[in-house]
């Protein structure tokens, strides 16, 4: 198989779940995942949130191990974008580096990376792609996209949100669907494995450090 970083999305609809009414109408043959939490309150919750968001900490205290493979291009095409009710196409953008608290590099579209987790003692390769960074005051949206090799297949758009109160809150979307013969056999255990992680990355996101 090719190396990750040559690797396509194993699923047509990118940018799926960012249209206002993905939920009524997924792409066909995929499950729709919609999850709201409030993870804390103020500033410093959602500066952390953000961080945690842009550094893989939320993957990896949720027990995932990450390989980062970083894109090497000047620029990076964003893919199927939404105005509004309107698919739109997003102009190419030039990465700009920006580092953690701890130091550690942001994520930047177009950065993939070889996610692993142990299945009944069976380690399991999950390849994803960064597909989109939205940044605005209130919100930060980071969007990341399954590539081949990987046994699901699908998108996931994690939003952390600051409202008028300077309450915090997560929001989490994806459509799935299973792609590997063996996760369409286990597909009810494959469901619950799933629906532990994306509880997961709520609590960490609740007890992540605020400094």
């Amino acid at each position: 198989m090719k190396p990750i970083a040559e690797r396509s999305t194993n699923y047509g609809a990118v940018g799926a779940t960012g249209h206002f009414d993905f939920q009524r109408f997924p792409p066909k043959g995929f499950e729709v995942v919609q999850k709201r939490a409030r993870i804390g309150h103020g500033r410093p919750r959602y500066d952390a949130a953000v961080a945690a968001l842009r550094t893989w900490k939320v993957q990896r205290l949720s027990g995932i191990e990450i390989d980062i493979v970083g894109t090497d291009e000047g620029s990076v095409y964003r893919p199927v974008g939404f105005d509004g009710t309107e698919a739109t196409r997003a102009a190419s953008i030039e990465p700009q580096q920006d580092f953690g608290p701890d130091g550690e590099p942001f994520l930047q579209p177009g950065d993939s990376v070889d996610q692993r987790i142990r299945v009944a003692g069976i380690q399991v390769h999950a390849p994803m792609r960064v597909i989109a960074v939205e940044e605005e005051p209130t919100t930060h949206v980071v969007i990341i996209g399954s590539l081949e090799g990987h046994p699901l297949a699908g998108e996931e758009r994690f939003t952390v949100e600051i409202a008028d109160d300077e309450t915090v809150f997560l929001h989490f979307r994806a459509i799935v669907r299973q792609e590997a013969w063996w996760a369409k056999l286990g597909s009810p255990v494959a469901r619950a494995l799933r629906r532990r992680y994306h509880d997961r990355f709520m609590d960490v996101l609740r007890s992540i450090d605020v400094r």
